[in-house]
């Protein structure tokens, strides 16, 4: 009950657009407030056809700074998760130690592993993502240098509740003129949701993307090394996109396209690729609407699964 009752006061101060920022000078702690709510339709031919309209996901997030040296930021989500014990939780909650726009940071708390870079714009994630999505209590250290980045992080990890801080990663990065490239290795994959294994093994990825203008253009590949556990299996997942910003219907919109496959991955509850195509268009300030087809085929001789989503997603 006590969810419910903090879900619907989340949902009732986004619809009120509620924002609140304090600011009496340089030195004087800075607050905002940030919301997101998206509501989706679905229909898809999947156990002979259905349909179903639902609220996806709510997000509330209030970040800001302290002081010149340190900030933070706090985000609760809900999310529509058959898969998850709880559909409400602490998404991310960090603080950040270093100047603003300065070359070294330290960054503490719970958030994302940064292992994936996961981009494009349609709205389902590629496999790439479900691949190598774990959120953990972290220290991530960030160095800066010119058109370089590099970042080395440490991590827990709940493997048999361990309460360790032994498994790190570290990522390295060029951004110069539209054109990134990236790599990174992890040293257990193993945590993710994905993989759900109690046995520690090593990932690498690479990535690149190049933006001209309002085209971008992305691939990405995630290696993980041999599961024993999984029968020698070595998994992988790769993704590439393609978005275009232009005018839809009248207003500023996204075409995108993304396909991801992944490799070895049989005994993980993924599917072998995944295709999705979808187009977005603006409804005014802080609000869009997304129309989306998505195609994934499973492992053996199951049959495709085809999806048509429309999404109104709201922010302010």
């Amino acid at each position: 009950m006590m969810q419910k009752k903090l879900l619907v006061t989340m949902i009732s101060a986004a619809l009120a657009g509620i924002s609140y920022n304090a600011q009496a000078d340089s030195h004087e702690p800075v607050f905002n407030v940030s919301g997101l709510a998206e509501v989706a339709l679905a229909s898809t031919d999947e156990d002979d056809g259905k349909t179903d309209l639902y609220l996806d996901a709510v997000e509330l997030t209030v970040d800001g700074t302290v002081n010149e040296f340190i900030s933070f930021s706090t985000t609760l989500k809900y999310e529509d998760d058959p898969d998850s014990d709880s559909d409400f939780n602490v998404d991310e909650a960090i603080i950040i130690l270093g100047e603003e726009g300065g070359n070294v940071s330290l960054t503490l708390g719970m958030t994302g592993i940064p292992f994936g870079v996961i981009d494009g714009s349609t709205w389902t994630g590629p496999l790439t993502d479900d691949f190598s999505d774990n959120t953990d209590d972290i220290a991530i250290l960030t160095l800066g240098a010119g058109a370089f980045g590099l970042e080395a992080y440490a991590f827990k990890a709940d493997q048999e509740n361990d309460d360790n801080i032994e498994n790190f990663g570290a990522n390295i990065g060029f951004e110069q003129n539209g054109l990134v490239l990236g790599a990174g290795f992890l040293n257990n994959i193993g945590n993710t949701e994905a993989f759900g294994q109690t046995e520690k093994s090593a990932a690498f990825r690479i990535n690149a993307s190049y933006t001209m203008g309002d085209i971008m253009v992305s691939a990405e590949h995630l290696q993980a090394s041999k599961f024993d556990d999984l029968n020698g299996a070595k998994p992988s997942a790769s993704h590439i996109a393609l978005d275009v910003g232009t005018d839809v219907i009248g207003a500023p919109g996204v075409i995108a396209l993304g396909y991801s496959t992944t490799d070895d991955a049989e005994s993980m509850d993924l599917g072998e690729s995944l295709l999705v195509a979808s187009v977005s268009r603006e409804l005014g300030d802080n609000a869009e609407t997304i129309l989306e087809f998505t195609r994934e085929e499973p492992y053996g001789n199951g049959d495709a699964v085809n999806t048509v989503n429309l999404v109104l997603s709201a922010s302010f």
